[in-house]
């Protein structure tokens, strides 16, 4: 038995439920929202440190229950039991049911369960792993932080506060278009008069009743949002922290390149400023490592699984699929590919940032310097030829040009 989707009733709850989901997302992600804005203006006052940057992901990692606040501890362990239940648990539900109702479902549906299913798969292994990482996290900060303090010049603060605000728009971005996706989604469902995902819950069959196919339909709703948010953060955080390092990278280079050239300041100075540098360089390659290290488990998982999930996505499109799907399913592609393009655009601006460090060293005013300084500056040339390349599980390169082979693979 199907939904029988041109029924009077059907037609006259559709409109409501869409409403009432609508309501749904605006009330319950609506003040997330004003906070985030209100955290980031900061009631009108600019954002000056590279740790505001983090600011809408560890807000991200507390409403997935993954980062206790002072107060209300208990009702927040509880809160985050259930929801990491939810995700430990996501690949089972995800997968029994539309392998349970195979018989009932068409092709068009089943390979919409399946793109679904394989990014599901996934996020238990980005979340614990991050989960584990989050203290680490944590403590990039103060290093990020004292970074900051050796930059004083208007411009150099005005180029830390746009990393505090990019860091911020990044999440946000991930948001909006997961969001959006979930929204066709689930418009596209009712429309269709199918389950948006399928997902499994025990003794309902949305194919026999009105009632059931109600229920299936706002539990793939709330589940899928509640993996989508994680997803959010899973995949934003990697891009966030290389563009803190990118930041300083180009901080740094600009106050390489202005060495010497300050009349007033004497060879002794500049050499102190120089042994500066060098300590600095020494704290972003440390902040880099410990990027590295977290993001490897994260993002190969995605490497791993994203050219799967891009074919059976593009089956779909082209042959299955019907004019609402395929907005929907067109929307989970360009996803997908979000999910590491930013994340290798700027760990390729990485590299490029680090090349202009070097030709920075060049441009410094080392001519009219002393022995001591330019054998220092030698020093520090060879200590910045080691670029800050960025590899999944020490194998495979973080780039935009694997970005493009694991499309290529999926097309």
């Amino acid at each position: 038995m199907r939904v029988k989707k041109h029924s009077c009733c059907y037609q006259i709850y559709v409109p409501i439920y869409i409403n009432m989901y609508i309501i749904f997302l605006q009330k319950a992600l609506a003040p997330i929202i004003r906070q985030m804005f209100d955290l980031i203006k900061k009631h009108g006052r600019p954002v000056f440190a590279s740790r505001d940057a983090v600011i809408y992901l560890f807000n991200s990692f507390r409403y997935l229950g993954i980062n206790p606040p002072n107060k209300y501890r208990i009702p927040y362990f509880f809160y985050s039991f259930i929801t990491c239940f939810i995700v430990l648990f996501s690949p089972v539900i995800s997968n029994v049911g539309w392998l349970r109702d195979r018989n009932k479902l068409s092709v068009m549906e089943i390979l919409t369960c399946v793109q679904a299913s394989l990014n599901i798969v996934a996020i238990p292994i980005k979340s614990i792993a991050l989960a584990m990482s989050k203290n680490r996290l944590r403590a990039i900060e103060p290093l990020v932080t004292e970074l900051d303090k050796y930059y004083t010049r208007s411009e150099d603060r005005g180029k830390i506060r746009k990393c505090g605000i990019t860091g911020n728009r990044l999440v946000f971005g991930f948001a909006v278009a997961y969001f959006t996706y979930e929204t066709l989604t689930v418009v596209a469902a009712l429309v269709g008069g199918h389950a948006p995902l399928s997902l499994w819950i025990p003794n309902v069959d949305f194919h026999r009743s009105a009632w059931e196919y109600w229920l299936q339909v706002s539990y793939d709703a709330f589940i899928l949002l509640l993996l989508l948010y994680h997803q959010v953060v899973n995949d934003s955080y990697p891009a966030v922290y290389i563009y803190i390092i990118r930041t300083h990278i180009q901080l740094l280079a600009a106050r390489v390149e202005r060495l010497g050239y300050d009349e007033k300041k004497s060879v002794d100075d500049n050499y102190k400023e120089l042994l500066e540098c060098i300590v600095i360089h020494q704290e972003i390659l440390k902040v880099a490592s410990i990027v590295e290290s977290i993001m490897s488990v994260t993002v190969f998982t995605q490497f791993f699984v994203a050219a799967a999930i891009l074919g059976v996505t593009m089956i779909n499109i082209f042959i299955f699929a019907d004019l609402t799907t395929k907005i929907a399913s067109i929307t989970y592609f360009f996803c997908v590919l979000l999910q590491t393009s930013p994340t290798c655009y700027h760990a390729s601006y990485l590299l490029a940032d680090c090349d202009e460090l070097r030709l920075a060293i060049f441009k410094c005013n080392w001519v009219d310097q002393n022995k001591r300084f330019n054998n220092l500056l030698i020093y520090f040339l060879h200590r910045s030829q080691d670029s800050i390349p960025l590899f999944a599980m020490k194998l495979v390169p973080i780039n935009l040009a694997t970005n493009l082979s694991v499309s290529y693979f999926g097309l």
